[in-house]
């Protein structure tokens, strides 16, 4: 299992030997930042609106670097542009990894998936998902989220790890999901009943085995929502499981 630790330069996360960078400094509309150290197998992430202007610049760097792939998506992606992007990468020896709302078929990227579910089956999802683009790629976004009930619409509020904690530290009785991946407890706010739901190291090694089950290979964590000592516990997991070695 290739695992990556999302951050910027400057935040300078502890790094596991058995983890690669994910480095977050690029953006599409600004220039690339100048004599970042070399990041072997890393991924450049790039923000902003996907542009294939800079696919010469983006494979200089990531050869500079010794990067072999690179993640955009995040803004908009005019579906011709994106082919064009994937080509040019693709031509240079670097690996497109596109979000979800940016992938179409056939453009030889990998598509990345949040693993963060309010409902349905996170192994369905997985499998729906593969489906349509053999070569996946998990966002092990870490989930923090309250929701009313009934919650119709299914979006929730952001619970803080603040709130999280004094909540657990007054006596919540959370359950893990099987379905959703994520553990969940019900509490009283403000006098109405509320549905948390949250991951945590448990829930992210439980994703990684789900992921290695289903021959899932490349997987992002992000720095500081997971930390290092959360991403090296997710590296010992992965390491556990002959399946997804190598």
């Amino acid at each position: 299992m290739l695992l990556y630790l999302a951050a910027g330069t400057a935040e300078k996360p502890k790094l596991d030997d058995r983890l690669r960078s994910a480095c977050v400094d690029y953006h599409f509309a600004r220039p690339f930042p100048a004599g970042l150290p070399k990041a072997p197998e890393g991924v450049m992430l790039l923000g902003g609106d996907l542009t294939a202007r800079r696919t010469a610049e983006i494979g200089e760097e990531c050869a500079r670097r010794g990067l072999t792939a690179a993640l955009a998506g995040f803004g908009h992606s005019p579906a011709l542009e994106t082919a064009r992007f994937c080509d040019g990468l693709l031509r240079r020896g670097v690996q497109p990894i596109l979000t979800e709302n940016a992938w179409q078929p056939a453009c030889g990227a990998e598509m990345l998936i949040s693993t963060a579910l309010s409902a349905g089956s996170l192994r369905a999802r997985l499998e729906e998902a593969l489906s349509r683009c053999p070569d996946l790629c998990l966002d092990l976004e870490r989930l923090c989220r309250s929701f009313p009930l009934p919650c119709p619409d299914g979006e929730g509020e952001e619970l803080s790890p603040r709130e999280l904690a004094s909540f657990l530290q007054k006596g919540a009785k959370a359950s893990y999901s099987e379905a959703l991946g994520c553990k969940s407890f019900t509490a009283q706010v403000k006098g109405e009943t509320r549905l948390i739901l949250f991951d945590d190291r448990e829930t992210l090694c439980r994703k990684l085995l789900l992921a290695a089950a289903l021959g899932i290979r490349r997987s992002f964590l992000l720095y500081p929502e997971w930390s290092s000592d959360d991403a090296s516990a997710a590296a010992d997991a992965a390491g556990k499981i002959p399946a997804i070695q190598g």
